[in-house]
């Protein structure tokens, strides 16, 4: 059994399903255990393996550089996606990824705080799981998964811990091609390599002596055929590899058991040795019996020397694993653990001294997280202060679990690694949010700041145009075109003034500082308030105004909100209404709600505005028929004050046909 942890917590818990786990530890296995030389094809597999097991429609292998995210790897049945194909990092979901530093699983985005994040708007993926990549202790990337459905039953913790199983192996693989490419670089060496790249033929007695050589070998191994037949290949094998070669190959062969891709090493005639794939051929006479060996041998000391310098990038992961004896209080370390404590790798290690490593209070934090694991099998994960054998300070992440037989624990096993970096990087993540906080404040300051003096000085010129409006009465001299200008100017900074309110209320509703401010009043009243500030622009477009108040409506709610939800949707009304028509606006009551109805006969909606109406990722902006411009900020602004006063707004609408909004605002609000 494999035990899974959910990211950044430091708490035991139970693993959710044990059958979920095992499946992802059989894949796991499954895809570490690929022998495909194509490390391009092993990459893919693993994608599409994953994607399947995960319930997701697309997984991605992504290279960040700058911002620009690169599709590397993808697996998708079907979509427009390419290898190779660049997006702005901030518009996927990988840029939250990158910026938490960890494992992100989101279950149904819209319901999560990042709905309003461009990838949301750009592609609709609605669930998504993505962990970032980490070559060299630097992001690579990322390995994400995402579907246009939400993730019905939810991410599960065996998920987060396989995808991070996964992006260390793929970290292993892509350092491999690194290094595969970096060898490929140097020209000279890989001219002579694939100069002549035949392999090498030869036939044997059955004791092994050359027979014949093919002259391939001049160039593997810089003899001549001539320089071989005759010997026995026996003095050319490494002393190491002898005794395997016999008793693993030759042996088995002459049992009529050959093997296939045998790897050792061979003396060259410079005296350097190479690594030989060599699969090897039986042949017989009509009595059955082996009298001659038929070998094919090619070079595959590149191959070898990536494995080496991928076990090497495993060790970059800084993860090894541990076994604890219970009865002798024998520690077993993988050569990692040996490395992350800094002592002689084999040397003779017991609990007493594991323990020793730690200062006194994670040393007490461990021993009781042990002594709970061993009475009640629950594993531990921790993150503990560390200290080298050589003084070394360090913070590392220790897992375990116990093993029962017959009730009794038996064993203890887990793994240890060092997360010194991740420490680092949590410090980093820590000062800057900090910083954005301080940022925040300021921001909050120049909007207040902002705020006061705009509305200051819209205040002033609205007064001022009143005056001379006023004033103008007086003159009959005055023609009508200089009256109708100064109307429009005053219309024009009314339209400014609502434009300032709005952005400003917007402002505050997404930094969370606006709150209602109760109050109880006639909500006809305020609605009369609102229509003598449109007098002049239906009457600049002969536009009759109809009221059927039903009830008084006292209710309890900000009257400065109300005002501006009326204040908007009545002016998109007068915006979307033909010259010389009508507006209808009704108030009722039922049992729960106050209900306003404003309903014009303009040129109304085609579906796909009406669907955009309250979006504000696609809010519509559309003219009016005088031309009047539009930003769809006051119907975001509606909807937002609307619900905080908990009621609701509907829409009915019909291209050519007007449009009516019927808002609802409960009598009583719920606590």
């Amino acid at each position: 059994m494999v035990l899974y942890m959910m990211e950044g917590q430091n708490d035991l818990f139970k693993i959710e399903n044990i059958e979920e786990a095992e499946i992802r530890q059989r894949l796991l296995y499954q895809i570490v255990s690929q022998t495909d030389t194509n490390l391009d094809i092993q990459l893919d597999n693993a994608l599409k393996l994953s994607t399947q097991l995960l319930g997701m429609e697309i997984g991605i292998i992504s290279k960040v550089v700058d911002q620009t995210y690169i599709i590397q790897h993808h697996y998708a049945k079907h979509n427009g996606l390419e290898n190779g194909q660049k997006f702005k990092l901030g518009h996927t979901f990988c840029a939250i990824t990158l910026e938490s530093n960890r494992a992100i699983a989101i279950d149904y985005m819209k319901e999560s705080p990042w709905s309003r994040h461009p990838c949301y708007e750009f592609f609709e993926l609605e669930s998504y799981i993505g962990i970032p990549i980490i070559v060299d202790d630097d992001i690579y990337g990322t390995l994400n998964f995402s579907s246009s459905k939400p993730k019905k039953d939810g991410f599960i913790a065996a998920d987060r811990n396989l995808i991070k199983l996964l992006s260390q192996w793929i970290s292993g693989i892509i350092k491999r091609k690194q290094v595969e490419k970096q060898l490929q670089d140097q020209k000279e060496l890989y001219r002579l390599i694939s100069k002549n790249s035949a392999d090498m033929i030869c036939l044997h007695d059955p004791d092994g002596t050359y027979k014949f050589v093919s002259p391939s070998v001049e160039n593997l191994l810089g003899y001549t055929p001539k320089e071989l037949v005759g010997k026995n290949p026996y003095e050319f094998f490494h002393p190491k590899d002898q005794e395997r070669i016999k008793s693993e190959s030759h042996q088995k062969a002459l049992e009529k058991d050959p093997s296939r891709n045998f790897h050792y090493r061979i003396r060259k005639k410079d005296g350097s040795y190479v690594w030989f794939d060599t699969a090897t051929e039986i042949i017989t006479d009509e009595e059955g019996e082996v009298v001659s060996l038929q070998t094919t041998s090619r070079d595959i000391s590149k191959q070898k020397n990536l494995e080496i310098l991928f076990a090497q990038a495993q060790k970059m992961a800084n993860v090894g694993g541990w076994v604890i004896n219970l009865e002798s209080g024998k520690l077993f370390w993988t050569d990692e653990v040996y490395r992350i404590h800094e002592k002689e790798i084999g040397s003779e290690v017991f609990l007493d001294e594991g323990l020793s490593y730690f200062p006194k209070e994670a040393q007490e934090t461990l021993q009781e997280s042990l002594k709970v694991t061993l009475e009640t099998g629950e594993p531990y994960d921790l993150v503990l202060p560390f200290t080298s054998a050589k003084g070394t300070k360090k913070w590392v992440r220790a897992i375990g679990k116990a093993l029962f037989a017959e009730g009794k624990a038996y064993k203890l096993h887990g793994t240890f690694q060092d997360i010194t970096k991740q420490k680092e990087y949590q410090q980093k993540i820590n000062l800057q949010n900090k910083e954005l906080q301080n940022l925040t404040e300021t921001q909050d300051k120049l909007y207040s700041i902002i705020g006061h003096d705009l509305k200051g000085a819209f205040f002033g010129i609205t007064g001022m145009l009143e005056l001379l409006m006023y004033e103008a009465e007086d003159y009959s001299e005055l023609d009508d075109d200089f009256t109708h200008k100064l109307e429009m100017v005053q219309q024009s900074s009314r339209q400014a003034h609502q434009l300032f309110e709005n952005l400003l209320g917007w402002t505050r509703l997404k930094r969370d500082t606006l709150e209602p401010n109760y109050s109880k009043f006639e909500l006809t009243s305020e609605i009369n308030k609102v229509l003598s500030l449109f007098k002049s622009t239906a009457e600049s477009k002969q536009i009759t105004i109809n009221t059927d108040y039903r009830t008084s409506a006292e209710i309890n709610a900000d009257s400065s909100m109300v005002s501006t939800i009326f204040r908007n949707l009545i002016s998109n009304a007068l915006k979307f209404s033909e010259p010389e028509s009508e507006i209808d606006i009704t108030i009722s009551e039922t049992e729960t709600d106050t209900v306003i109805s404003i309903k014009d006969y303009g040129i109304g909606m085609p579906e796909k505005v009406r669907a955009r109406l309250f979006d504000p990722s696609s809010r519509p902006k559309r003219k009016g028929t005088n031309q009047e411009k539009g930003t769809g900020l006051g119907m975001l602004l509606c909807k937002e004050m609307i619900d905080l006063h908990q009621g609701t707004i509907k829409v009915n609408t019909k291209e050519g046909e007007g449009t009516e909004f019927i808002v609802k605002l409960p009598k009583k609000m719920i606590e």
